[in-house]
């Protein structure tokens, strides 16, 4: 039943972490394994048990992504700077071409991006769960929106964001 319930939810997450369906489905599996191993530990006084599922599973990826060495790119243009969003740019994008343009993003900055503005950790908990410096998580953050933001310029410039669905 648990499964059943929560498959979908916890699917989800992997697919915001692993670049395409197949090492979701294999992370998910392992995320299952580990949740329905580990039962006996959890504790609804810690919290919900959609919650600690979610934290085995974006740790689940994680250490996936840790494996296959992640390399962060460089990028040529200074994006240090803080982002501002437009907010009615967003509104204009249905929730599948903010998700498609998510996993454009290089893993590093990916996985920050889906730790801190998705899943809500602070910068502390991020470099410590991918062993990186706090100022190193704040920068990756920045230039994943940046990118982000350039991306659905181009969509936006384009005028192909109308058409997608």
């Amino acid at each position: 039943m648990l499964v059943d319930k929560y498959s979908d939810m916890l699917y989800a997450i992997c697919l915001r972490y692993m670049r395409n369906p197949e090492e979701a489905r294999d992370q998910l599996q392992e995320s299952l394994l580990r949740i329905l191993k580990n039962m006996d530990k959890f504790s609804a006084e810690l919290g919900s048990i959609e919650a600690w599922m979610s934290t085995i599973t974006i740790r689940q990826c994680l250490k996936k992504l840790d494996r296959k060495k992640v390399h962060i790119v460089q990028l040529d243009h200074n994006h240090d700077q803080e982002y501002h969003a437009e907010p009615d740019v967003l509104d204009q994008f249905n929730t599948r071409v903010l998700l498609d343009l998510i996993q454009q993003l290089p893993d590093g900055y990916r996985e920050v991006f889906n730790l801190a503005a998705i899943d809500g950790f602070s910068h502390e908990e991020i470099a410590q769960q991918m062993g990186i410096q706090v100022s190193s998580s704040r920068s990756r953050l920045s230039r994943a929106r940046a990118m982000l933001k350039e991306s659905i310029h181009q969509l936006k410039s384009n005028e192909s964001w109308v058409n997608i669905a």
